[in-house]
């Protein structure tokens, strides 16, 4: 069944009060051209009745004035026959209830005066007839002349129709404005109605078949929409519920201890890894206070206690290291409260990260041994070495100068290694943060040529070429002449050994704005990416195609640090089967 729109129902309603006003208007306008006709008629008809009377006056007027009763007698027939002509205009004109009257008595007065004037009987009654008479017709013509009760009549029936039809036309304009208002406001009202559960949080209605067009169009959208807006509260759900699966299975898969607390300090979540360290069971910790954990493990303790000793657990960058023995061997973890916010609001708990740094801390132990160990066993070569090169210098008058040469390399080279001692033993304090320079003038070309000097047997040896040839002149910078020479060395000597035989090694400097460019290039098989991107840090280093050489990555470790105590930058770009150029950028002051 189709239906009613509401702008059917309201043309409906518009178009019943245009007929209703077309039909009072009609009856109206009909009324008015009836009672137009009629005033018309009956003014004419007035009209008639005073001419009448009048010329009837004329008639009587002239038979009083005859002068003689043979001149009476002698016009009385005419004047007879002109009274009786406009005596019948009068009564075919008549109107109301008085003017009848009137005429009759007009008629029967003038038939017996005019019967008594063609007697001869002319007497003084005779005369008082005349005046009567007179009298009569003046009455008539005045009554007729007072046709106004009639119009009023028709007036004020006029006006009493059109305040009746004014009256229906309000009457039922009013009704249908109450029906129509009815109509639609229902239907509007039961859809408030059926909506107001949606501000209350509850599940979206569905809203059945509506009266009106218009309305039923706005359901079956809103349905839709409800439809569409539970799919997507459960793919919502879904999600959530996915992610949090994904999450606490990405948490149980750490290697840390992962503890989360909520605002009220109670353990909403604790991963595996996180019950080891603590000593505590799962279920107990979860929808318990973290503070007031029932057990008494030793480790839970030390670890609460830790966290009350930083104060404000929430506070960023706040962190402490704990040793505890777990799986039978000491583990040292890093306990670091993390807040939770949601943008600027209040912190809505805290996630406890219990991270195992065992590992760096064996390595940080190993390499101060080994740098101990290292530095130790470098004394006793380096003293026997300086010893040998004091007694070939001594001798140096009696020897060629290419071998003179030599003995000032290997005293610069021993001065350089007593260098990397002292070095070595400043990385096994974890002094090297703090290298102290002794800065002056240093023209860089003198001093990469002399580096150059030094290589220059061992290149020879090699068939490899030193080419100095993009070194500018006149570079000069405020350094330590000795760390950067030794920094110069260490790159180009690790140039030399990884080029092979016929290749080349390229030493260059220029200046680019406030600093000087120097770039060592060799010709070597690259450095992988994965080996390349932790060349400068302390650790052990590989080949350069990725395998490990046993080297302890000191070198560069060192060259980074006098680089960056000069405060400049060291940059290497490698790549397999391309080559390596380390580039030092140190500013000039």
């Amino acid at each position: 069944m189709k239906r009613p729109s509401l702008r059917s129902r309201i043309r409906t309603g518009t178009l019943v009060l245009l007929g209703l006003s077309l039909v009072v208007g009609l009856f109206g306008l009909a009324g008015i051209h009836r009672m137009g006709d009629a005033l018309r008629l009956d003014l004419h008809r007035g009209y008639q009745v005073s001419r009448a009377a009048r010329h009837m006056n004329e008639v009587l007027w002239q038979l009083e004035a005859a002068p003689s009763r043979e001149r009476l007698i002698q016009e009385l027939p005419e004047s007879w026959r002109i009274f009786t002509r406009w005596q019948t205009k009068a009564n075919s004109a008549l109107s109301g209830k008085r003017e009848p009257v009137l005429a009759g008595e007009i008629g029967r007065r003038s038939a017996a005066l005019f019967e008594q004037l063609a007697a001869g009987e002319l007497t003084y009654r005779q005369l008082a007839a005349f005046a009567l008479l007179h009298r009569r017709l003046d009455e008539l013509a005045a009554a007729a002349s007072e046709r106004d009760d009639l119009v009023r009549a028709l007036s004020d029936r006029l006006a009493a129709w059109f305040l009746a039809g004014l009256g229906l036309l309000l009457m039922a304009g009013s009704l249908l404005a109450w029906a129509l208002g009815w109509i639609i406001s229902r239907p509007l009202r039961d859809l408030a109605a059926d909506l107001h559960g949606i501000s209350r949080r509850r599940p979206l209605p569905r809203l059945g078949s509506q009266p009106l067009a218009e309305l039923d169009l706005v359901a079956q959208e809103f349905n839709q929409m409800a439809e569409e807006l539970d799919r997507a509260d459960r793919l919502n759900v879904e999600s959530l519920l996915y992610e949090k699966s994904k999450i606490e299975a990405v948490v149980e898969s750490l290697e840390d201890g992962v503890v989360l607390i909520d605002s009220r300090g109670i353990v909403t979540h604790i991963n595996e890894i996180a019950t080891i360290i603590l000593g505590v069971e799962k279920g107990e910790a979860l929808g318990s206070s973290f503070d007031d954990l029932s057990t008494a493990s030793p480790h839970y303790l030390r670890v609460r206690d830790a966290l009350r000793a930083l104060g404000k657990a929430t506070e960023t960058g706040r962190r402490t290291e704990v040793q505890l023995h777990v799986r039978g061997r000491s583990h040292c973890y890093l306990l670091k409260p993390i807040p939770l916010r949601a943008d600027e609001g209040p912190p809505l708990g805290t996630i406890l990260l219990l991270q195992d740094v065992t590992y760096l801390r064996d390595q940080e132990r190993s390499r101060t041994n080994l740098l101990a160990r290292l530095s130790h066993e470098l004394q006793a070569p380096l003293d026997a070495l300086a010893f040998a090169a004091g007694l070939l210098a001594r001798s140096a008058d009696s020897l060629e100068s290419k071998q003179r040469e030599v003995i000032a390399a290997i005293a610069d080279n021993v001065k350089q290694l007593r260098q990397i001692e002292d070095s070595l033993l400043s990385l096994a304090r974890g002094e090297m943060a703090a290298i102290a320079l002794e800065r002056s003038d240093v023209e860089v070309a003198p001093l990469i040529a002399s580096v150059m000097k030094t290589f220059a047997l061992q290149a020879e040896e090699k068939t490899v070429e030193l080419d100095t040839r993009d070194v500018e002149g006149e570079l000069r910078l405020r350094a330590d002449p000795v760390k950067l020479t030794w920094t110069i060395s260490n790159l180009v000597g690790n140039a030399l050994r990884y080029t092979p035989a016929g290749g080349k090694v390229r030493v260059s400097a220029a200046r680019t704005n406030s600093a000087v460019l120097i770039q060592v290039i060799d010709g070597g098989p690259g450095i992988a990416p994965e080996i390349r991107d932790r060349l400068l840090e302390r650790v052990r280093h590989g080949a350069s195609d990725g395998t490990l050489t046993g080297s302890t990555g000191l070198g560069l470790a060192i060259v980074k640090e006098i680089v960056e105590a000069h405060g400049g930058r060291i940059f290497i770009d490698s790549a397999p089967d391309r080559g390596t150029c380390v580039r030092l950028e140190i500013p000039i002051p």
